[in-house]
């Protein structure tokens, strides 16, 4: 408790060092009533203080009832001490913590169906090859933002963000996701999961009904149930979202979260068919839309599908993307477009909780981009991951042939079905092995209707799938 006090606390401030160490200690119980402290040489020593500094610490001590000197005999703790002692020392501690019914609901809203990290993180879902992040451009970016560092880089951010990155947010959008907007639509944020908060705080009241997809984008939902939603599951299938259950189901809801490219975990898109319905759909009842383009730039059947946000002729889109996929989930940066009437609640309402991602964290983004650096860098990544991809599907195909991979066109991530069932057991087992799967049953807001795993391979080199399927193997075979 006293050791290494002078490494850490500096010289004018160790004579009160040693007196609240000391009386913190009698308080709590370490030196008991009617103990000898050590002799004041000794403690010195051992503190690598003066033994004055010691002296004095024992003289207040004393003077203020803790301690009893006797001549002769040396410094022993009162009985009687001046004060109650408290349960621990340190910072006194709440003896229970009551919080209000939303923040009681907010504090058990799960934000993914993954457990602690386990072993090299093996088969982990929701991110990109952090190993292929492209450092060498991003520290040229970084050189040349700093060697023309701009005041306004060190004030507040602008609300709404920094301009240059969404002139190149909206160039992007438009150059592959055929996307067209202005950068005065689009408001940065703190990723898609900030931007899907805002909305549902500026567009629900506490027990609107909001649709979501089941299975879906578990943190997405809890966005909207820590704003106040009822949530109604929409099943989602291979083609996603079905449109016609949310319409019957709950009519009258106010939002829609739902990924038309690609829907989590199971990957189907929303066909033209739907799409129109949804909207048409959302035009009539006032209802709006948020869009999670998720993955949309990692395409492996088919073309690129456009953006719901390209349909929207009655402006109840709220288009939502990210760079964490694409770059870095450490970057926090991501985006919203809207129509021109929502920007300026939008961005007062993040304003009043978060100023926005670091002004020059934007900065080297927005050079990043305009140095034509964030395309190629898509492109090299979408070719190895679709290598990452096939070699894990033929490798569980010769080593795990117990699961069934279901298609999905799309994202960073598969679904493998149980044929026998017993989910929760292979995880344990899986996990219990090294390999950081999700069950698929997290996924669900009710009873779930497939057992499986959702495993990642984005960040899975190639010759580890092999590995990482004999691994599956062992763990499926475990549980019988």
């Amino acid at each position: 408790m006293l050791d290494q006090i002078s490494e850490i606390i500096p010289d004018q401030f160790l004579q009160q060092a040693v007196f609240d160490r000391l009386r913190l200690g009698i308080l709590a119980g370490t030196f008991i009533g009617g103990a000898r402290l050590p002799p004041s040489r000794h403690l010195a020593d051992e503190l690598g203080v003066s033994r004055q500094t010691v002296v004095l610490a024992y003289e207040r001590l004393a003077a203020e009832g803790y301690v009893r000197t006797r001549i002769g005999s040396g410094t022993f703790v009162a009985s009687d001490l001046p004060d109650a002692a408290p349960p621990q020392a340190g910072l006194p501690q709440a003896a229970a913590i009551r919080l209000s019914a939303r923040g009681a609901a907010i504090a058990a809203t799960p934000l993914s169906a993954a457990g602690p990290m386990v072993g090299d993180g093996l088969f982990a879902a929701g991110g990109p090859a952090l190993d292929l992040f492209p450092a060498s451009a991003w520290a040229s970016a970084t050189a040349r933002v700093l060697r023309g560092l701009s005041p306004d880089l060190s004030a507040y951010p602008d609300t709404q963000g920094l301009l240059a990155l969404r002139v190149e947010v909206a160039a992007h959008l438009a150059a592959t996701r055929g996307l067209l907007t202005t950068p005065e639509q689009i408001v940065v944020t703190s990723a898609t999961q900030q931007a899907l908060r805002i909305a549902a705080d500026m567009l629900l009241d506490p027990g609107d009904p909001a649709w979501v997809e089941d299975p879906g984008y578990i943190a997405g939902r809890g966005a909207l149930a820590a704003a106040g939603a009822r949530l109604v599951p929409v099943p989602s299938d291979g083609d996603g979202m079905d449109v016609a259950v949310g319409i019957a189901r709950a009519p009258n809801a106010k939002l829609v979260l739902v990924a038309p490219s690609h829907a989590t975990p199971l990957g189907g898109a929303l066909p033209i068919g739907r799409r129109l319905a949804l909207l048409d759909w959302a035009a009539q009842a006032d209802a709006w839309v948020l869009e999670d383009d998720c993955d949309s730039e990692f395409r492996w059947e088919g073309k690129p599908l456009l953006p719901l946000a390209n349909l929207d002729r009655a402006g109840r889109v709220i288009y939502c993307g990210t760079f964490s996929k694409t770059l870095a989930p450490a970057l926090r940066i991501g985006f919203a477009v809207m129509p021109q009437a929502m920007v300026a609640p939008f961005e007062r309402a993040r304003a009043l909780s978060d100023r926005g991602p670091a002004a020059l964290a934007q900065a080297v983004l927005a050079d990043f981009m305009a140095a034509g650096r964030l395309a190629p860098h898509i492109r090299r990544m979408r070719t190895e991951y679709a290598k990452r991809r096939a070699a894990l599907l033929a490798a569980l195909a010769r080593h795990c042939p117990a699961v069934t991979a279901v298609a999905a066109p799309g994202g960073l991530h598969l679904v493998l079905a149980l044929a026998g069932g017993n989910e929760e057991a292979v995880v344990v087992a899986a996990r219990a092995r090294g390999l950081a799967v999700s069950p698929l049953a997290g996924y669900y807001v009710g009873a779930s209707r497939m057992a499986g795993l959702v495993v990642g391979f984005a960040s899975m080199p190639v010759a580890r799938a092999g590995e990482a399927a004999k691994r599956l193997a062992l763990a499926v075979r475990a549980v019988g």
